[in-house]
């Protein structure tokens, strides 16, 4: 009889676990409106195929904690990347991974530096877990030539040290120990939810009410001349705008800015660049509960820039965990942020920061693929396609940026615009930069500039305004895209 009861508990527990994923599937569909890119747009080019490996630890599991976040990241809500996502658990076989069993990183089943593009790490207790020969596949995955990026997680105190702290750099981008949690010392984000009951309670994080978060902003690509601008960082820049909330949380950790000393190897230079990370968004928490003090809930670092993978640092996996974004079951007034209209704009901006992470973090391989699949993608629009490329490159570059942003944020436009390969050391050596008093009086953004300069070049070379070519049934191969994108950068930077 015991076998049995168990037998139909199993069922029942599977089956909810079914009918709460038809649930997040059909909510991300209402509110993303998702196409079939490849039924509908034949002729764009395959989307950058990103391998995510998602490795929990201790109490989160994949059939409930993060069963909101895998389950969106498949929806392929952006055209050009599709997330192909793989779970594991360090120590619990129940979780609901994908690969069954517990797994630690050496495991020759994942073979973590030739399989995954990224590795997400949601860590729970609060002691160092990670071998020696897991770190070490772990810095073979962030070295050249694959530079994987990791996201790492954790939340009070020493929550997610045992798998994060020891990884070199992303383990010092989060403080352990955190402020604990317990009141006043305890960075506590929560905002009164809909139960108007005057008091703060852990309940309020599985309301429609998220936390408003304070973003940095940083310079993008500039001359003399062209109109600068300043964004939050790309994790946080979405199509519909900055990407300003995220859930709240009674005692969430902190993400930091560790202060690099010059000689510290740990973090890589070339030349004399010393890639620092940086702070990107800023929490509060309440003057009535913890002394109205801020605190850092995500920090980055572009490895990029020294060959390296990149790292998001989130101050806590509260963020990401269905509880928090879909609210508790069977609650009168705690149903997550899908129960009202101000609860799914918010929702959206913060499953945008999920997609965003999984960009940012992608390596320049993938970076590549997504900027070729991009612009490939645009110029066979009506809104592209009928344009001449004769017009100047500031009328140009409006209707690119108008074509890349439909369906991707300004930062991401930004970032297939300029590339991977142009710094500010290149751009000054540039004849745009020696005649840039010149230009002063076009009065537009050097990445509008830029940007009609590459879609001239497509235009012209392998795109509608080509005459031996038609409607295209499939995309011309990377190399020949990514050709006529660099001579168009070229030729813009040229003056020519």
């Amino acid at each position: 009889m015991s076998r049995l009861t168990q037998q139909q508990r199993w069922r029942r527990r599977a089956l909810k676990i079914a009918e709460t994923n038809e649930a997040i599937k059909a909510s991300i569909r209402r509110r993303w409106t998702l196409s079939d890119w490849d039924a509908s747009f034949p002729w764009w080019r395959a989307p950058s195929q990103v391998r995510i490996l998602i490795y929990a630890e201790g109490d989160l599991t994949f059939n409930d904690h993060l069963q909101y976040v895998t389950t969106l990241l498949q929806s392929r809500a952006f055209f050009y990347v599709d997330f192909l996502v793989t779970t594991a658990h360090r120590n619990n076989a129940n979780a609901g991974a994908s690969i069954k069993g517990t797994k630690q990183l050496d495991d020759p089943e994942l073979d973590i530096v030739n399989r995954f593009d990224e590795i997400w790490l949601f860590g729970f207790n609060d002691s160092p877990e990670l071998t020696d020969f897991e770190l070490a596949l772990l810095d073979q995955f962030m070295s050249a030539p694959k530079r994987g990026g990791i996201l790492v997680t954790g939340d009070h105190a020493d929550r997610g040290k045992s798998i994060g702290e020891q990884i070199h750099r992303a383990g010092k981008m989060r403080r352990y120990p955190a402020p604990d949690a317990v009141r006043p010392i305890w960075n506590n984000s929560l905002v009164e939810g809909p139960d108007l009951n005057d008091t703060f309670d852990a309940d309020d994080q599985s309301d429609d009410v998220p936390q408003t978060i304070t973003l940095e902003l940083f310079p993008t690509l500039s001359l003399p001349g062209f109109i600068p601008f300043f964004r939050p960082h790309p994790v946080l820049c979405g199509p519909d705008g900055p990407i300003d909330v995220l859930p709240d949380h009674q005692h969430e950790g902190e993400a930091i800015a560790p202060t690099i000393d010059p000689g510290d190897n740990e973090w890589p230079r070339i030349g004399d660049h010393q890639e620092p990370p940086v702070v990107i968004a800023r929490g509060r928490t309440k003057e009535s509960d913890a002394g109205n003090r801020e605190f850092g809930v995500l920090s980055a670092y572009n490895g990029h820039t020294v060959n390296v993978g990149r790292i998001v640092a989130d101050s806590s996996w509260h963020h990401w965990l269905t509880t928090n974004l879909k609210g508790i079951p069977e609650s009168d007034v705690y149903r997550g942020f899908d129960v009202s209209p101000d609860g799914r704009i918010a929702l959206k901006k913060i499953e945008t920061y999920f997609f965003n992470c999984g960009v940012w973090l992608a390596p320049p391989a993938r970076q590549r693929e997504m900027r070729i699949a991009a612009w490939w993608s645009i110029l066979w629009t009506h809104q592209i396609a009928e344009l001449s490329p004769a017009l100047p490159l500031r009328d140009l570059g409006e209707q690119a940026i108008s074509g890349l942003t439909r369906h991707a944020s300004i930062c991401a436009a930004s970032d297939w615009i300029f590339g991977p390969d142009l710094n500010p050391d290149r751009l000054a050596q540039t004849e745009l930069a020696k005649a840039s008093d010149e230009i002063s009086v076009l009065q537009i953004s050097l990445e509008q500039y830029l940007a009609g300069g590459i879609l001239r070049s497509l235009m012209a070379k392998i795109g509608p305004s080509n005459a031996n070519l038609e409607f295209p049934l499939e995309a011309q191969p990377d190399e020949v895209i990514e050709e006529a994108i660099n001579d168009g950068v070229r030729a813009a930077l040229a003056k020519q």
